[in-house]
């Protein structure tokens, strides 16, 4: 073991021996919180997360998601709900463009401390967006909102110069009006390696073999705020939130490309910055139990900057070094407005999303002691999009039973503006997106049911529809589809659920068909590009089980397995496969202050419109001690013990076969300090509601 690792293995059991010798009554009397599940069934079939009820620090989004149930991810932060990657991202309930093109690159790096709770929302109803073929992800930043002043204070390091800190702070500014703000920091460590074994095949004779080798060393940085205030005086319900995420980091690659008749390496130096604003109003007027009437305004202001310098040294077939440039800009605004009113049994509404994006990349390259513009690699492209959308639900409970039904439609207008040709392609397209559920709730008994069905959109965002030769990556050239439409998911599924004190118990069946599915396909000249596919479904179970066999012990499992069917044209020729994947946390509680908790996940190999993409799997450990009469807590936490992280990709087709390896470093070991004041810790549990 690495002399880093015993140091903070040495601090962190002398504290604890330290506190487990204390004579402190009111520590020794004291639970520390733990990782209960409480599974209810819930209107709005919700499966939610706290990351506080995980020993966590350190832990990025993508690392918690790795525990809910049906999630899939991988290294790279790509995230897959019940075999499907079409997930809208919400932040504090609403759409953000932040999580659109570069969405993976926020999933590794936003911290989970900065998260106050994540909810999954696999069939969302009707007066929500329809966007999201297999759902909504929701990151609902944290906030301290108790009636006096509280919050909290924390501290992280870790090797390879890894580093956090965050306060989040809540007071009462009146009886009736409530202030909360938050900041959180992390600066973190990424060594990735990738590796490309590529064939190109004409009538199985070889034509090219190519090997791509690739490292890269950065140190990216994440500071996330938000501030927000709520005033309830009589009828009237008023609040304000703004928030702001800000990413970027620096570095620098080396690329290695070998081929037949071709050899060159490459030094990139990569910086990226990604930036998103946002402002939320909103209002509601309650007169009774039977009548209410609420109005909603977000505004979201995004921008995205990467610049990249290259040095090509061409060894064969004639040595040549070639100095570049590269440039992308885009700037992103979006508005949106709700207004919506409850009248009994029955609540209807009006939305509007309007988005404008611009996009901006130029290409300079070196030439007699200056940089010039290479206009042919240069473009510009804008986009705008407008949603107007109208719905009306009606749900109705009566004594054990719930049933609710409701029908959305949506108009939108979109505009792709192609600078460089003086093109414009437009769409406009009207959907229906009815809902319905049904269930059935025996609080006594303990057993509930539930049957619901949905359908819903998922409109291509802007990367999909750039049309131009995205080259800023050596290895990986993209160029997507501007006539590109949209895809359609018709949703079922079928749950049951026990639960008593010590045992939970939920199977689900779940079935979603999709057509005009949009896939991303590597080509024979390696570009990667976007398509509509004719059609794909997939089928399968979940099942969720926490037990608890002890009172120092907690476990709870997660399992799905299904069938994923795709076909890409009328012809009929498909690709059929199964998958399945379980994860699951066991947490014991050693002393009344102290608990260690063991998560693990497993991914079996995975089918892909080309391929696949092989079985992979991560184990984490971390304990946690509460110290100072219970309002402080250290922790240690140790990331992928077995060095698993991992992906191996494989595209096989008649004319071309790829192989990609990519590992990084992120076997990590965090010792964090936390110190809380005035929480109450009785709200710091696992909760997944259903």
């Amino acid at each position: 073991m690495k002399i880093y690792y015993q140091i903070i293995l040495l601090i962190f059991c002398n504290t604890l021996f330290i506190q487990a010798n204390s004579t402190d009554s009111i520590v020794a009397q004291k639970h520390l919180k733990t990782i209960t599940v409480s599974q209810i069934r819930n209107k709005n079939n919700t499966i939610s997360i706290s990351p506080d009820s995980l020993v966590q620090y350190g832990n990025s989004l993508n690392d918690i998601l790795n525990l809910l149930p049906s999630l899939e991810n991988d290294m790279e932060g790509n995230i897959r709900l019940r075999g499907s990657d079409k997930i809208t991202f919400l932040i504090n309930g609403k759409p953000t463009s932040f999580l659109g093109n570069y969405r993976s690159e926020i999933m590794i790096q936003l911290p989970a401390s900065a998260i106050g709770e994540i909810k999954v929302n696999h069939i969302p109803n009707v007066s929500q967006q329809a966007e999201g073929s297999a759902g909504t992800i929701d990151l609902v930043l944290k906030k301290s909102q108790q009636n006096i002043p509280s919050g909290q204070v924390y501290l992280g390091t870790a090797n390879s110069d890894r580093y956090m800190a965050g306060a989040h702070f809540g007071t009462p500014l009146s009886p009736h009006w409530k202030f909360n703000a938050g900041i959180d920091y992390k600066r973190e460590y990424r060594k990735r390696t990738f590796l490309n074994t590529i064939t190109s095949r004409e009538n199985n004779i070889v034509t090219n073999e190519q090997i791509q080798d690739n490292s890269a060393i950065a140190h990216p940085q994440t500071i996330v705020g938000s501030l927000g205030s709520e005033l309830n005086r009589n009828k009237h319900t008023f609040k304000a939130d703004f928030s702001f995420i800000q990413m970027w980091f620096d570095r620098i690659g080396n690329i290695h490309n070998a081929e037949t008749k071709k050899e060159m390496k490459v030094i990139r130096d990569n910086e990226q910055a990604n930036r998103q604003y946002s402002a939320a109003t909103f209002y509601q007027y309650t007169h009774n139990d039977q009548i209410s009437f609420f109005t909603d305004f977000n505004y979201r202001h995004t921008t995205y900057d990467e610049n990249n310098d290259y040095q090509r040294n061409v060894l064969r077939p004639k040595p040549n070094l070639i100095q570049d440039k590269f440039f992308i800009d885009q700037k992103n605004d979006e508005y949106e407005l709700s207004l919506a009113g409850k009248i009994g049994t029955f609540k209807t509404g009006y939305n509007t999303w309007i988005t404008t994006s611009a996009n901006a990349n130029r290409k300079e390259i070196y030439d007699n002691g200056f940089y010039a513009e290479a206009q042919e690699a240069s473009f510009n492209m804008d986009l705008n999009r407008q949603i107007h959308s109208l719905f009306l639900q009606y749900e109705k409970q009566w004594q054990k039973w719930f049933i609710y039904a409701g029908i959305r439609g949506e108009y939108t207008h979109q505009s792709v503006y192609l600078a460089k040709d003086n093109n414009r392609i437009k769409q406009d397209y009207w959907n229906l997106f009815p809902a319905f559920q049904l269930s059935y709730n025996n609080q006594r008994s303990g057993h509930s049911w539930q049957l619901s069905y949905r359908q819903r959109i998922n409109r291509p965002v802007f990367s999909e529809l750039n049309p131009f030769l995205d080259q800023s990556d050596p290895q990986e050239t993209k160029q997507g589809n501007p006539y590109l439409k949209p895809e359609i998911s018709y949703n079922a599924a079928l749950s049951y659920h026990y639960t008593n004190r010590s045992f939970t118990f939920t199977p689900t069946l779940f079935y979603r068909n999709k057509k005009q599915t949009i896939a991303q396909i590597t080509q024979e000249d390696m570009v990667v590009t976007y398509k509509n596919l004719y059609h794909s479904q997939s089928a399968g179970a979940e099942l969720s089980i926490y037990i608890s066999p002890v009172k120092w012990m907690d476990i709870r499992i997660n399992g799905t397995v299904y069938y994923d069917e795709i076909q890409a044209n009328k012809k009929g020729n498909k690709r059929n496969d199964w998958a399945w994947n379980t994860n699951g946390i066991v947490s014991f509680r050693l002393t009344p202050t102290t608990t260690l908790q063991c998560n693990g996940n497993y991914i079996s190999d995975l089918q892909t419109v080309q391929g696949k993409i092989e079985s992979r799997y991560r184990i984490d450990t971390g304990i946690r001690q509460s110290i100072l009469s219970g309002k402080g807590e250290v922790t240690l936490q140790i990331n992928d013990w077995f060095g698993s992280v991992k992906e191996i990709t494989i595209i096989d087709t008649p004319t071309l076969y790829k192989r990609t390896e990519k590992s990084r470093d992120n076997r990590t070991v965090w010792l964090g300090f936390a110190w809380n004041f005035n929480i109450n810790k009785q709200n710091n549990k696992l909760n997944l509601t259903l």
